[in-house]
């Protein structure tokens, strides 16, 4: 039971964690966010399991910590206040075409990295952007000007 409930602790410790350090989508994480997330890992590999190796205990916290990642998707699904609490909401970084620079520093996205999302669509130019949004994944969606 020591198991169960250190695994459900160190899980809503790690969400809240992540929750405050920002969201970022795989695609954006760098070498730093890497070497958090592997550091991250064996720090709370031992913070659930303590000293106890065997494979039971092991089968035991990753088996409470997919039930509350499966509790979690729930509440999130049925609830979507507690989703803008667990993921955060969408923020919008331009709207009819003007940067939002406050915003942008809210989720920590720099002009350049913006311009390369706007370049990785086929786009040259900021200017050619009329709204952009940062999604709750991390993702940028950018609808550009007709």
């Amino acid at each position: 039971m020591e198991v169960v409930l250190r695994a459900t602790i160190v899980y809503f410790f790690a969400l809240a964690l992540f929750r405050i350090a920002g969201r970022k989508s795989i695609q954006r994480w760098g070498m730093p966010e890497v070497v958090l997330l592997f550091l991250v890992t064996v720090a709370l590999r031992e913070a659930i399991v303590v000293e106890d190796g065997s494979i039971t205990t092991a089968m035991i916290a990753l088996a409470t910590i997919a039930a509350l990642d499966r509790l979690l998707t729930t509440v999130k699904y049925r609830w979507r206040g507690a989703a803008d609490v667990i993921e955060g909401r969408v923020v919008q970084l331009v709207r009819d075409g003007v940067i939002d620079r406050r915003a942008m520093a809210r989720v920590r996205v720099a002009e350049h990295e913006l311009l390369s999302r706007v370049r990785a669509r086929g786009h040259e130019r900021l200017d050619e952007i009329k709204d952009a949004f940062f999604e709750p994944t991390g993702d940028v969606t950018i609808v550009f000007r007709s």
